[in-house]
């Protein structure tokens, strides 16, 4: 029983992150039998309550805000390639709430079809995973759970807003579900994982950069979840590159891309393609060791080596502190740390071990490399005014 419900947990968390809707529909169905378990052969006795389903539909409307059309076709088309949901009419399962809600949806929102039928997917199947969940997570302290948790708040206000005051027709009713949804929402925007509906995204290239950036934009007041902003490590250049072109096709929201200094035809593609509210950096120093001026980073290197345990330490009588002449500016900071590393036995230089220590260390502004200040300062000028 606990890993049945493992593996619903892990599946609502999946699709309520930041995916786009074929993807997050495919893995569902590819996991749990996500349809035939809570579809028409549905044995587990559950019957979600009104309230979870309109939780559910407001999710989706959040959703539909940040993806385009093509989008929910392509999850449109996803769901009747399965030969269980070939017949599957969005019209019936929004019905099951109020019989006009289809046609609110097409009338007064100009939604798509496949925009309608992304809504009915999560009304008809979603609704179930919660009823099925909700006494469990009442004992759990996992955050990644903090966006289901979240959609249960979302239901149980609906609940008592039907109470006090029961909404007539689809327009009364889509506009309380959203104003629930938005409210909670707000008030719970710095304990809501990154992953659940973000405003923005950053597109970094690696591990060190993922561990840095938020830190530096603390440091300069600009918290990435007061923004919404979620930071996915691309892993490459190419691979930032590629997320981005994908991203900018399938959502609305705005981008920022983060590239080291040698990633010039990286650099030139997203450019191209940048949107008005799109923002693209490249660190001019090169990579992210080569950003602090070059007394700051050998104090800092002194400072790690020296802090370092384990099997790999250096013994403290026989350290000798290095020195800035033993980084030439013709050679990349990289190269001359793993040369250093193995003439200490110590292996290659580990970027993202030093990252995490240099996280530890910096606590103002001033320790911050001049080319991710300017970043920072960039992007709250453009991104800062919404909160």
């Amino acid at each position: 029983m606990l890993n049945r419900t493992l593996h619903k947990e892990r599946t609502i968390t999946h699709w309520l992150s930041f995916d786009e809707p074929e993807s997050r529909l495919r893995k569902a169905m590819k996991r749990e039998k996500f349809f035939k378990e809570f579809g028409s052969d549905n044995e587990t006795g559950l019957e979600p309550s009104l309230s979870q389903k309109l939780a559910c539909l407001a999710f989706a409307m959040a959703d539909v805000d940040l993806f385009d059309a093509l989008s929910f076709k392509r999850a449109a088309n996803a769901l009747h390639s399965n030969k269980l949901f070939q017949n599957f009419n969005p019209a019936d399962s929004l019905g099951k709430i109020d019989q006009s809600l289809a046609n609110h949806l097409e009338k007064a929102l100009s939604w798509t079809p496949d925009e309608i039928c992304w809504a009915a997917i999560c009304v008809e199947f979603l609704p179930y995973y919660l009823a099925e969940i909700q006494d469990d997570l009442s004992q759990s302290e996992n955050e990644e759970l903090d966006a289901i948790t979240f959609l249960i708040t979302v239901a149980n206000r609906i609940d008592n807003q039907l109470e006090i005051a029961p909404a007539e027709g689809s327009s009364a009713l889509v506009e309380m579900v959203l104003q629930t949804f938005e409210e909670h929402r707000s008030e719970m925007r710095s304990h809501l994982p990154p992953e659940f509906l973000p405003s923005k995204l950053l597109l970094v290239e690696g591990q060190t950069e993922a561990i840095l950036v938020p830190l530096f934009a603390q440091l300069y007041g600009f918290e990435f979840s007061d923004h919404r902003i979620l930071m996915i490590s691309g892993g490459g250049a190419n691979q930032v590159a590629k997320r981005f072109l994908s991203f900018r096709e399938s959502t609305e929201i705005p981008i920022a891309c983060l590239l080291d200094g040698d990633a010039e035809s990286q650099f030139e593609i997203i450019s191209q393609h940048l949107g008005n509210a799109d923002l693209l950096f490249r660190l001019p120093s090169g990579e992210f060791e080569d950003t602090f001026e070059i007394t700051r980073l050998v104090s800092l290197l002194n400072r790690y080596l020296q802090s370092m345990t384990g099997e790999k330490a250096p013994a403290l009588i026989e350290f000798q502190p290095l020195k800035k002449e033993q980084f030439p500016p013709e050679e990349k900071r990289t190269q001359v740390l793993n040369k250093i590393w193995r003439e200490k036995a110590l292996g290659n230089f580990d970027k993202v071990e030093f990252a995490e220590f240099v996280a530890q260390t910096i606590k103002t502004r001033g320790d911050v490399p001049y080319d991710f200040s300017a970043m920072i300062e960039t992007m709250k000028e453009k991104w800062g005014d919404e909160l």
